[in-house]
């Protein structure tokens, strides 16, 4: 699997479990919930960070996103999607991802990759970084 791995500083490992209605006719993971799953993890990382879209002046909002569908993911499946942070400009980051069996770590289900712009909530202008976010991306 580490061929796979995204570059950068791993920040966040989120563990979800997939639901039965995340399934798509075909008896797999629908590949729209990929996203989902990515977007909860990027979301619990920023909440563990302590930042709030709904109290602060300032977040990260999705640049651009894609997903590597590796493998098809199953019914039942517990999952940890990781994140790794890099590559850090004055108002940008990249964040990497994989979706992988939480029980058999070397399953590689997916690789997502993220370009996230930190930006004034109010006015939608991208910001300076701030400093503590800056140094996950850098290690």
């Amino acid at each position: 699997m580490t061929q796979h791995l995204p570059a950068g500083q791993l920040v966040h490992v989120e563990r979800m479990k997939m639901r039965w209605g995340d399934m798509d006719a075909l008896g797999h993971v629908n590949n729209t919930i990929y996203f989902r799953y990515l977007e909860q993890a990027r979301l619990s990382w920023f909440d563990a960070l302590g930042f709030n879209y709904f109290k602060d002046s300032e977040g990260a909002l999705l640049g651009t996103v894609s997903c590597r569908f590796i493998i098809p993911i199953l019914y039942p499946a517990e999952l940890d999607i990781t994140l790794y942070a890099s590559n850090a400009g004055r108002s940008s980051f990249r964040l990497g991802s994989t979706i992988v069996d939480a029980s058999q770590p070397d399953r590689l289900y997916a690789v997502g990759d993220a370009t996230m712009v930190w930006v004034n909530i109010q006015t939608g202008r991208s910001t300076p970084l701030p400093d503590s976010l800056r140094a996950f991306c850098q290690g």
